[in-house]
């Protein structure tokens, strides 16, 4: 009797030691997800995680913190050396705007229910995947493994295309610019959204009657009131011309060499201002092409830019010092690039000669004046 009470007693222990072991090697569960499905390009968004786990593992969460002190580049270097499974967010696609303290949802025992959440800012355009992990430091191992989550989240972001309101216009050869609206889209879209267009409601001119009289009484006295008003300024005008003139035209050159100087005093890159600086510099140049051709470079993109000066007489060497120029900024704006300090000082030197070599011919046989080329120093 003894002897089978002995034995029952030692089977529940295994049993018992057997449960426990299976509980303290149960790996938490994740899952997340997004507070919207689709966004644009910009928006802020909320990526939630939640975390199943037992109240004795230990997990690490997901930093996307988009400024790294020198410390923080240093531990994840090594912490990457160390864990093979590790992973870092692309910070281009995703900005931290806040992050908020890991939260308790739930208690069910040694059963914990937490919650994380993010306030991001999307910075890329498309369908961006991410799939929510989280640290797993497992009992008795020195290195930490990597949890997925079983689905892949997906957001939607809207791309510059389908924000971009050219998308209602067409070709058109019979108008100067080449292009006109396309009507007929327009309404569809407008449409879609529940807004009617006024040539489709209908007309009842008995809501419009009483206000016809009074209508036509205005319209007289405000055309006679304009009509006088247009002759007294026509008046004035005339007799101010004859008395003064208008002071000359400063030259797109002068504009922008004086703009350069401006720029090269505020020293923006220097302070770690690189979209400002190459902002204010592409800019300058835009204006300056504005000015110098008659080319609506404000509104145009860098590959729009390049394409309209393809008819004007440029040297080499201007033009492959402009696309430089350009083709950096773009990559400085709009995926976060930071040259550095040579190339920033040597984008502003081809901005200045680009000017120099460029402006009117006129200007440039000055009895006496040297050529300038890229060896020449500017005056500080």
């Amino acid at each position: 009797m003894k002897t089978y009470s002995l034995f029952c007693r030692m089977a529940l222990l295994v049993v018992g030691v057997v449960v426990a072991h299976v509980a303290m090697a149960e790996k938490p569960t994740i899952t997340g997800r997004f507070s919207k499905e689709s966004v644009e390009v910009g928006d802020h968004v909320d990526y939630i995680i939640d975390i199943e786990k037992d109240r004795a593992t230990e997990i690490g969460i997901p930093d996307f913190d988009g400024n790294p002190t020198p410390e923080d580049v240093r531990k994840e270097r090594e912490a990457k050396r160390s864990m093979s499974t590790y992973e870092v967010y692309d910070e281009d696609i995703f900005e931290l705007v806040e992050d908020y303290p890991l939260d308790t949802v739930a208690v069910d025992g040694r059963h914990l229910h937490l919650r994380k959440r993010y306030t991001l800012a999307v910075m890329e355009t498309g369908e961006i995947p991410l799939r929510p992990t989280i640290l797993y430091f497992e009992k008795n191992r020195d290195v930490p493994d990597t949890l997925y989550a079983e689905d892949t989240l997906r957001l939607k972001v809207k791309s510059y295309a389908e924000l971009d309101t050219t998308l209602f216009l067409k070709a058109d050869p019979t108008s100067e610019q080449g292009f006109g609206v396309d009507g007929e889209l327009a309404a569809e879209k407008l449409r879609d959204e529940g807004i009617h267009t006024q040539k489709e409601l209908p007309f009842i001119f008995a809501e419009v009657r009483d206000y016809v009289s009074y209508g036509a009484i205005a319209l007289i006295v405000l055309g006679l009131v304009a009509w006088l008003l247009a002759w007294y300024i026509r008046r004035i005008v005339s007799r101010r011309a004859a008395i003064i003139r208008p002071g000359p035209k400063i030259p797109p050159h002068v504009v922008a060499i004086k703009a350069l100087g401006e720029l090269k005093n505020r020293k923006l890159w220097q302070n770690g201002k690189y979209k400002q600086y190459y902002t204010a510099l592409t800019d300058i140049l835009r204006v300056y092409i504005s000015g110098r051709w008659g080319i609506g470079a404000m509104e145009m993109t860098t590959d729009e830019i390049i394409a309209a000066l393809k008819d004007v007489h440029l040297a080499l060497d201007n033009r492959t010092s402009l696309v430089a120029i350009m083709r950096t900024a773009d990559m400085v704006k709009f995926a976060k690039a930071e040259p550095a300090a040579e190339e920033n000082e040597d984008n502003y030197t081809k901005a200045y000669y680009f000017v120099e070599n460029t402006k009117p011919v006129e200007e440039n046989r000055i009895e006496g004046k040297a050529e300038i080329t890229i060896d020449t120093n500017i005056e500080e």
